[in-house]
């Protein structure tokens, strides 16, 4: 059609204004749909997750537990604690694959076998409170430290029943290992606590807590689970947990700015200090020593804290750079002392290395019984 008035062809016009109002429409119910999809989302995470339950209902809440031999991710392997400044453990009773190892969590909620509560006659015991390192992440459980270490006391002391508890969870600081040598450890009567130390113990733990606000307009809760679905690191994230803060090299913070209030108590220098003041109290009452280890060298903040409190330390550096030199390996991280070039966790051979050097200082500060 030609406009006579002025000699215009009107029909490109019209049809640029036709999708013109359908790419509006299109782009209208497209937000409507959205938005319908982020309501229906919000509305189910209200219904199921167990994120919508006070902290003390939550606490109470029954995790799901992986068929035995299912091979996991940390976040599957863990529920609240309930103390919040323990903020997660183990749930008891698994059997699984855990970073290429078998892995088996007792009734008690720590990796190894279950021991009663009462301690035997003649019994010698030790309390283990530490992360990753100490749990034993991708180290078969006769391989690791803290397992090795029983078994040299226990030649040691032929005349006693050696036991050791290893109440380590990754992601954990010294912070909420103290609370857990309260809450749990002293329940066995220990000997001796070794705190073992890791580079991260002033920072944040892994994971925290959050029970969301459903109906907050500060954030997706669908382009939330969009992404949880993308990247591979949060699909370890089960029930009401967040990854913590952390800086661009993945390091979980300690900045007081960065850090929840809720949990600013729990990381830092003095929040370490105050942990191994309270850890040495507990001692001093209930009459056990304590020893704070490490399977490399301490940080000289730690150190100077341990110096101050008086507390005897094992650290292995030298010993892990002789061995280093010895079998020809110039670079730690890229050695047989390592799990592989992207986990620098130890590996059994530094484990051992680390169980003889706390036995040999047990035995200098002759704390084993005679």
């Amino acid at each position: 059609m030609v406009d006579t008035t002025s000699g215009t062809d009107t029909a490109p016009l019209r049809k640029h204004r036709r999708w013109r109002r359908r790419l509006l429409l299109l782009g209208v119910s497209s937000l409507i749909a959205l938005l319908l999809a982020e309501i229906a989302v919000r509305i189910g995470r209200a219904i199921l997750d167990p994120g919508r339950l006070s902290a003390s209902q939550l606490r109470e809440h029954v995790a799901a537990t992986p068929p035995p031999g299912t091979t996991v991710r940390l976040g599957h392997m863990l529920r609240a604690a309930q103390n919040p400044d323990i903020v997660f453990e183990f749930v008891p009773l698994l059997d699984v694959q855990f970073q290429d190892v078998r892995v088996v969590i007792n009734a008690d909620g720590f990796r190894g076998p279950a021991r009663p509560k009462t301690k035997p006659e003649r019994g010698y015991r030790i309390v283990g409170l530490g992360d990753s390192v100490l749990f034993g992440w991708g180290v078969p459980f006769e391989d690791c430290g803290l397992y090795r270490l029983e078994q040299l006391v226990q030649r040691a002391l032929p005349e006693s029943v050696v036991e050791a508890i290893d109440t380590a969870v990754p992601g954990y600081n010294t912070a909420m290992e103290a609370q857990v040598l309260r809450d749990k450890g002293l329940a066995y009567s220990p000997d001796l606590v070794i705190v073992d130390f890791v580079g991260n113990d002033f920072d944040l733990p892994n994971y925290l807590w959050e029970q969301p606000n459903y109906w907050a307009l500060d954030r997706s809760f669908l382009l939330a689970v969009v992404l949880r679905g993308l990247r591979w690191r949060d699909q370890e994230l089960h029930g009401p947990f967040v990854w913590a803060p952390a800086d661009p090299a993945g390091n979980f913070v300690r900045d007081s700015d960065r850090v929840p209030p809720a949990y600013r108590h729990l990381v830092g220098p003095e929040a370490y200090r105050s942990a191994m003041q309270s850890i040495c109290s507990m001692g001093r009452e209930h009459g056990f020593h304590v020893l704070v280890t490490c399977h490399h060298d301490l940080i000289p903040e730690a150190l100077a804290i341990c110096t101050e409190l008086a507390v005897p330390v094992v650290q292995i550096g030298d010993r892990a750079s002789t061995w280093l030199r010895e079998n020809g390996h110039a670079d730690y991280f890229k050695s047989p002392l390592v799990l592989h070039a992207d986990d620098p966790h130890p590996t059994a051979i530094v484990h051992g290395f680390w169980a003889e050097a706390a036995f040999a200082r047990l035995q200098e500060l002759g704390w084993l019984p005679r």
